[in-house]
């Protein structure tokens, strides 16, 4: 479908569209444009502003990117789908701005748009922000016993509230790592209601006794436990249903793979030395999962569980702080990616929480282990650079203190790594994980980047991140930081898929 399309300030917009097929009409035709100008551009991948350039956003997708994107002209564009990408050469002829519409009959439809143009008053024009690692599902209050207890929609009520907060905060795209099959998603999506692009993996798999065997001491079958009655875990042992649980995702929607492969520092029934699911268990999810064009990733803190992960064809290190510089290295060489949560590991501010900062507890003596083991965690990133995202994992919290979770990790994440870098790990790099999920990937469009092509999720901040993280929001206090509200002030819009979710600008 070929379209030609003439730019004035007018607020009219010419187009012909040809196709053949009997008839046309114009809900393949935006009902809006918009236009930023003066802005400064992070790009997603430049450790620099770029000065001096406009960004038109036509539908879902970036348009145009130029100096001075004049006031009349024309190009043409290719509509497919619910996008728009530009195929010629801009700037011809002149021209009003209205759609002209013609069916193979010649019978011709005009539609006007309207062109809003955003000044975004010199601020930073950057790309929208990606967590690599959410837990919508698991937000609610009380922990294991707490899911226990919660119905579906008190379970699907807190996942609801957490995708609003995340957008409110500037994150336009989500990876969750376990939680969550794709109804919100289908939500979101419909744009009913407000919340991030989501990439899930529907329910955690777990073997018996694994990281993500939460049944509680009572529950010794796992159909009686809350969470896998609600696909939240599977519980699979074996590669026929390790197999099985990756089918059983694939039909709630799941985009990648997530098998617990070691203990963490939370749950009592596998401490982070213990090694989980056989070889055999393991490649058999890698190549289920492959016959979807989706990959594994898995839940590992230590080099040697790493070491196997990577060699059985796992491309997702969800956390990996334990990793040697030799690993490190075979995982850039594969083109692997890791998530860690770095505030675990960097502040020290973990010690005075009340579960893992509590001496009598079990998470007490694994954090002071994690902390020690990981000490040499960001030089090894820094020296190897492989691809790392970022990444905020929280559970059972919500409201003022997820908050608080999210703007310290950014202030950590700045603080070990430098701006530049958690700066890509939250935008171009997310994108790029985005990508393996390949053929099936239900977001085709690049992510994380402004580049033309590219998913116009698009946030104006004042001041430059590059310089100051806090005007993202980070936060050098966690536990002690001051509450604050919903959203971040120095945040003045937020856009997703091409539409406006907030705007403060004057």
């Amino acid at each position: 479908m070929k379209v030609l399309t003439t730019i004035t300030p007018a607020v009219l917009v010419l187009i012909l569209i040809t196709k053949s097929s009997v008839a046309q009409d114009t809900s393949a035709i935006p009902d809006e444009v918009t236009l930023f100008k003066n802005v400064r551009i992070f790009d997603g991948t430049t450790n620099t502003l770029k000065e001096g350039l406009d960004v038109l956003v036509v539908r879902d997708t970036i348009q145009k990117i130029a100096e001075n994107i004049p006031a009349e002209g024309s190009y043409e564009i290719e509509v497919s789908g619910q996008s728009v990408k530009r195929v010629g050469d801009p700037y011809g002829r002149q021209g009003t701005y209205s759609f002209q519409v013609t069916d193979q009959e010649g019978k011709a439809t005009k539609k006007k748009v309207t062109v809003n143009v955003i000044d975004g008053g010199g601020m930073t024009l950057m790309p929208g922000l990606i967590d690599s690692h959410v837990h919508f599902n698991l937000s609610m209050d009380g922990g294991r016993p707490g899911m226990e207890r919660s119905r579906w929609d008190t379970i699907s009520a807190y996942g609801m509230a957490a995708a609003q907060e995340w957008l409110a905060d500037g994150f336009t795209t989500v990876r969750d790592m376990g939680g969550m099959s794709n109804g919100l998603q289908r939500v979101i999506d419909r744009d009913l209601i407000d919340g991030p692009r989501i990439y899930l993996c529907a329910g955690m798999i777990s073997q018996t006794s694994g990281h993500g065997d939460m049944r509680l001491e009572s529950q010794t079958n796992p159909a009686e436990n809350n969470l896998s009655k609600l696909g939240i875990i599977h519980i699979a042992d074996g590669p026929d249903e390790v197999r099985k649980a990756v089918r059983m995702n694939f039909n709630l929607g799941a985009t990648h793979m997530k098998l617990m492969m070691a203990g963490g520092v939370a749950g009592n029934k596998s401490p982070t030395f213990a090694s989980q699911y056989t070889d055999a268990e393991i490649l058999a999810a890698v190549e289920e999962a492959a016959t979807r064009d989706a990959y594994v990733a898995v839940h590992v803190y230590r080099d040697e569980h790493i070491q196997r992960a990577l060699k059985l064809g796992v491309m997702s290190i969800e956390h990996g702080q334990f990793i040697s510089e030799d690993t490190a290295r075979v995982m850039k060489e594969k083109g692997a990616f890791i998530a860690p949560y770095i505030a675990a590991v960097q502040s020290d501010e973990i010690l005075t929480h009340p579960v893992y900062g509590n001496k009598n507890s079990f998470e007490y003596a694994r954090t002071v282990e994690m902390k020690e083991a990981t000490k040499d965690f960001v030089n090894i990133i820094k020296k190897v650079k492989p691809n790392i995202v970022f990444s905020i994992d929280v559970v059972s919290t919500n409201g003022v203190e997820a908050r608080r979770h999210r703007d310290h990790e950014k202030w950590i994440f700045a603080e070990s790594f430098g701006n530049f870098e958690a700066l890509i790990a939250m935008t171009s790099m997310g994108g790029e994980l985005a990508k393996l999920t390949g053929r099936n990937n239900p977001y085709p469009h690049d992510l994380g980047v402004i580049e033309e092509g590219a998913y116009a999720d698009i946030l104006i901040v004042d001041g430059n991140p590059l310089e100051d993280i806090t005007v993202l929001g980070g936060n050098k206090e966690w536990f002690t930081a001051q509450p604050r509200g919903r959203g971040i002030e120095t945040i003045k819009l937020i856009m997703k898929n091409g539409k406006v979710y907030k705007n403060t600008l004057k």
